[in-house]
């Protein structure tokens, strides 16, 4: 099954592509099979042409996990995920995952809903919007929190601790959300 991860290379990106081996990852950095950035992309190149000709899925988890970065950062992973489901369309792509979180809808005791949160409620209606216009299936998955490390884990606050997920809840989870 060709998966390909847009992301591979972050904290999330690499824990899944260790979960579907012979996943051809797409990040930035070095490191990736093919090193690109979402907002410079060329989807009609030759060799992103075909690998999203022959992906049955795409897992998307290039975006910034920082809750507080700059309006522009949050903005343009909107604009990103737009760019990488309309080329997944064209083929289309039977499975697609793009990343949510609980900041869609913030739990009681956090922080109120701010632009990052706004993005992904974003990312959750063009999944909706990609499952309507192709019949395939497209999740926006409310990711928890996915630590660096369980030192991390042990030195965070207890609401934060209380959304952590480990390697293992995350990878069921994203199986769950594609349907494998």
């Amino acid at each position: 099954m060709t998966t390909v991860i847009f992301g591979s290379e972050g904290n999330v990106g690499r824990r899944l592509k260790a979960a579907f081996p012979g996943a051809i990852g797409i990040d930035r950095v070095a490191g990736a099979d093919i090193v690109a950035d979402l907002k410079t992309i060329d989807y009609d190149a030759p060799e992103i042409h075909a690998l999203l000709g022959k992906a049955e899925i795409v897992l998307h988890v290039a975006t910034s996990p920082d809750v507080d970065a700059p309006d522009e950062v949050h903005y343009q992973a909107v604009v990103d995920a737009a760019r990488l489901l309309l080329a997944c369309q064209r083929y289309p792509v039977p499975r697609v995952l793009l990343p949510s979180s609980d900041w869609a809808e913030p739990k009681r005791g956090w922080a109120a809903i701010n632009p990052y949160g706004y993005s992904k409620r974003m990312f959750e209606e063009m999944a909706a919007m990609y499952r309507f216009s192709t019949g395939k299936i497209c999740a926006a998955m409310r990711i928890g929190w996915v630590a660096q490390d369980l030192a991390q884990v042990k030195a965070s606050a207890p609401w934060l601790q209380a959304n952590y997920w480990d390697d293992a809840r995350l990878i069921r989870e994203v199986k769950k959300a594609l349907d494998l």
